[in-house]
């Protein structure tokens, strides 16, 4: 694939209402876009989101993948390991600007080949519930998100904890006396609990039922979930804790602090390095969730597509896209009654820029 043309900007991405996680309140986010045109007119969408959502970072990441960007033109891009190898080199200060151009190379690849991303990639799953977030609010509050999504049709919820553990526990208490028939909830600490919170919050929970406890403690404590016995360690997930291969490798080791993978493309720098990620996990009988930050429908929609090519993908936590206001994309993938699939061809758009994610300029 010759690059005859990039384009690389960034937007305001403003939240339909402002969300919390544990520490932090966000209103807005910004997300850059990387667009790659072949010397046969075919078009790659990549974007990405930073991991730290501040103006700095954003900026930064648009400097560096602008800059990098105009290296491509004119250069023949096989997307294979060299080629990979080689981007993520060069972008070592930026997993999110590496994970943009990877999924643009993808998306051009899958264009060319006249397939689906997840096609080409070899599709194991056709289809996965996503989990909806409910970010850290009053117990009134929680209850009254949770309702609404459970009539939306999501079947599964995430709630973010972490601030206090009392005030968590309550809430918990009180989802769960909605009695919900088929609603599965996992919980997001995003850090925010000590050990000692960790086993309180623990201790009186586990008889609820909770799906999954999202990296509950720092990742500088990774030592210290090896105190709870596996049968917890197994429902817990490794999300800050895994940011790249090296930190796999490290992860799969026994005894194990947790029993799941969180990838995200943003953090480990796009397809290739999850799928690399992936199949280090199910060499060692690791679960995977696929996750994201608040995101446009491109780097979603290639989250999805890669995620149904594995054969260890167990949950996803794509939902970013939903506090959105605005988006440069329509389509990407669809999601009724919160399960979310590939767009059949049937249902594609129709427009010069189709792409094999099936996305399509606004």
């Amino acid at each position: 694939m010759i690059i005859k043309n990039v384009n690389v900007e960034t937007h305001d991405m403003q939240l339909k209402e402002p969300y919390a996680i544990a520490g932090h309140v966000h209103d807005s986010i910004k997300n850059t876009f990387i667009t790659l045109e072949d010397s046969d007119g075919n078009v790659g969408f990549g974007s990405c989101a930073t991991k730290n959502d501040s103006e700095e970072s954003v900026k930064e990441c648009f400097e560096i993948l602008n800059s990098f960007s105009l290296s491509l033109i004119e250069k023949e891009l096989t997307p294979n390991e060299e080629t990979f190898n080689w981007i993520a080199s060069e972008l070592t200060s930026s997993t999110e600007a590496n994970a943009a151009i990877d999924i643009a190379i993808h998306d051009l690849w899958a264009k060319r080949r006249k397939e689906s991303l997840t096609d080409a990639l070899g599709m194991k799953h056709e289809s996965f519930d996503t989990s909806i977030t409910v970010g850290v609010s009053s117990l009134e509050r929680t209850v009254e998100l949770a309702e609404k999504h459970i009539e939306d049709g999501f079947s599964i919820l995430k709630i973010k904890i972490g601030d206090c553990v009392d005030e968590d526990i309550e809430r918990m208490k009180a989802l769960f006396a909605l009695k919900p028939e088929k609603i599965k909830i996992r919980v997001d600490a995003n850090r925010g609990y000590s050990k000692e919170e960790l086993i309180k919050f623990y201790d009186q929970t586990f008889d609820l039922g909770l799906e999954l406890i999202e990296q509950p403690m720092e990742v500088d404590q990774n030592n210290e979930m090896l105190y709870f016995p596996e049968e917890i360690r197994k429902i817990c997930v490794a999300d800050e804790s895994l940011q790249i291969f090296d930190d796999a490798i490290r992860l799969v080791q026994e005894p194990r602090p947790f029993g799941v993978f969180n990838i995200k493309l943003m953090k480990c720098g796009g397809v290739s390095a999850a799928k690399k990620i992936a199949a280090l996990a199910h060499e060692n009988g690791i679960k995977l969730m696929w996750g994201c930050f608040d995101e446009s429908k491109v780097s979603i929609s290639a989250a999805l597509h890669t995620a149904l090519s594995c054969e260890n993908t167990q949950y996803i936590d794509l939902d970013g896209f939903f506090d959105l206001g605005w988006d440069l994309i329509d389509g990407g993938y669809k999601c009724e009654n919160g399960i979310m699939s590939v767009i059949d061809r049937s249902e594609e758009h129709t427009s010069e820029l189709q792409s094999p994610c099936n996305l399509v300029c606004r």
